[in-house]
């Protein structure tokens, strides 16, 4: 049998790039890392194996941010409307480089994600080695390993690459990493976009195979479970076009209920933001499938690029005309005028029990089950069956409109753009009325999730960010192809020669 004491590259990785004295490091004992020699310290290092860092940063690239102020008469925000803005904000919001290394910057995701997927690594190495009686826990501790080190690559390669398509076997993603470090700084190269894409696919369905959720204590929504891993591949296979197996793993998981998986907005409502935003991400709800504590200052909504009370309610239209009841728990107020919905509660993990500093995290729904649904429409509607994917719209809309469509014309005379010349609407496809609903219903669930940026890389969607007037009021556009949709690559990554993304 193999034993494995998990390596401290990351922590070496530190040390060089923020010159912690090497005096500190000798000072811990040497032999104070787990030991991986049974099933039980494998399970203990795979609990561990999920990034403690959010991409909920990545709305601000999107339409899900502006100046915040109220506009003039001419549409333009005064101001910033109360908000502090920094440097780290600015450079977001234009889809700049972000230089910043911590909490709510790509390096921050980075580092993090790659940090969980080297649990995983250590635990991969050694499993099948481990003897044990217990085959079967053995094999779900593998499979969680798996999964988890399938997800932390795929949300690299579509945060860090562009997104798959016909160019994704020459498009340069992301390192995937298959085998723990044994080596201080080992050289690494980027994997193609499609060669990403097909490891995640492998260690998926091996994983899948394997995952058993008797194992897991309590909701079991800290880890993969069989229907967090089966909301996963619906993603995963939407992401890379494989309408069918899209369908196939959200069949499996939605089964013959999927309005069960859909979050009741009027039962979640507490007596104020804080119980509320407890409700919207309690683990025992059953459309909340996997929830992570995660570090991010993002929650405090008087800092950077957010809506205001007009955007938010433009936000919630719909073609039905019907109160959304997204809306049930009330529009907040942060500052003079940032609005935001009942959805993160800032937690605070202090240094020590006398400490009055810290680090602030919230408790994060990584998946939902209203995604799968949405999953399924669209893949549906890629598959020109768009009566089921109606149909699955429905299922949501009955939610959260009391309402369902009969008909599919107020759905087109909704999205369709009106000719400026004519002023007359240009009127859509049905297949093409029915994306811009499907995306829209997207962007109103996803919102504070992070998932609204995806969806503009995978639908080559443009975004316009304009400045208050106070600070010129200049206007930036990130065009439908614009290569800024794949994030650079962290500078301290660069500088041991991995190649950049393209500008």
């Amino acid at each position: 049998m193999k034993n494995y004491k998990i390596q401290s590259y990351i922590l070496l990785l530190v040390l060089i790039v923020f010159g912690t004295s090497c005096n500190k490091y000798l000072d811990e004992a040497p032999d104070n890392r787990i030991e991986v020699d049974n099933i039980d310290a494998a399970a203990k290092v795979i609990a561990n194996a999920y990034t403690q860092a959010s991409y909920v940063f990545t709305d601000i690239y999107t339409d899900l941010a502006g100046p915040v102020g109220n506009p003039n008469d001419d549409g333009l925000s005064e101001t910033y409307g109360g908000n502090t803005i920094d440097n780290q904000d600015l450079q977001t919001y234009k889809w700049e480089d972000v230089t910043a290394l911590f909490q709510e910057s790509p390096t921050f995701y980075w580092d993090e994600s790659y940090t969980a997927i080297a649990h995983t690594n250590e635990v991969l190495s050694v499993i099948d080695g481990i003897e044990t009686e217990n085959q079967e826990k053995k094999d779900a501790i593998k499979g969680e390993a798996l999964i988890s080190r399938a997800y932390h690559h795929f949300m690299l390669v579509n945060l860090f690459g562009l997104h798959y398509d016909e160019n994704a076997s020459s498009n340069l993603g992301v390192p995937y990493i298959l085998k723990p470090e044994v080596e201080f700084l080992p050289s690494y190269k980027r994997n193609t976009v499609a060669e990403v894409y097909d490891l995640v696919e492998k260690d998926l369905l091996e994983g899948l195979a394997l995952i058993n959720d008797k194992f897991f204590i309590g909701t079991k929504k800290h880890h993969f479970t069989k229907k967090a891993a089966q909301a996963f591949a619906s993603r995963f296979y939407l992401w890379k076009k494989d309408y069918a197996n899209c369908i196939k793993y959200s069949d499996l998981f939605l089964g013959d209920s999927p309005e069960t998986y859909i979050k009741d907005y009027n039962s979640i409502q507490g007596s104020g933001y804080n119980e509320t935003a407890n409700n919207y991400g309690d683990p025992t709800d059953p459309s909340n499938l996997l929830v992570i504590s995660q570090v991010t200052s993002y929650i405090r909504r008087t800092n950077g690029f957010r809506l205001n009370n007009g955007d938010v309610n433009r936000v919630y239209r719909n073609p039905l005309s019907s109160r959304d009841t997204r809306l049930a728990n009330g529009i907040w107020r942060a500052g003079t005028d940032a609005r935001y919905l009942a959805r993160l509660k800032e937690e605070f993990f202090k240094e020590n029990l006398s400490s009055a500093t810290g680090t602030p995290y919230y408790i994060a729904v990584v998946f939902k089950g209203e995604e799968v649904i949405l999953n399924r429409a669209e893949a549906y509607l890629y598959m020109n069956m768009q009566d089921k994917a109606l149909t699955d719209i429905n299922i949501l809309a009955n939610n959260r409109y009391g309402n369902t469509f009969t008909d599919i014309s107020p759905i087109i005379n909704f999205y369709s753009p009106v000719d400026p010349e004519t002023n007359q609407p240009i009127l859509l496809s049905e297949q093409e009325a029915i994306k811009e609903l499907i995306l829209h219903e997207r962007k109103k669930e996803f919102w504070d999730h992070g998932l609204r940026w995806f969806d503009i890389k995978r639908h080559n969607i443009a975004v316009t960010h304009v400045l208050p007037i106070s600070e010129g009021g200049e206007s930036f556009t990130l065009t439908e192809t614009d290569l800024r949709k794949a994030i650079q690559i962290p500078n301290d990554a660069l500088s041991f020669g991995l190649t950049p993304n393209p500008r």
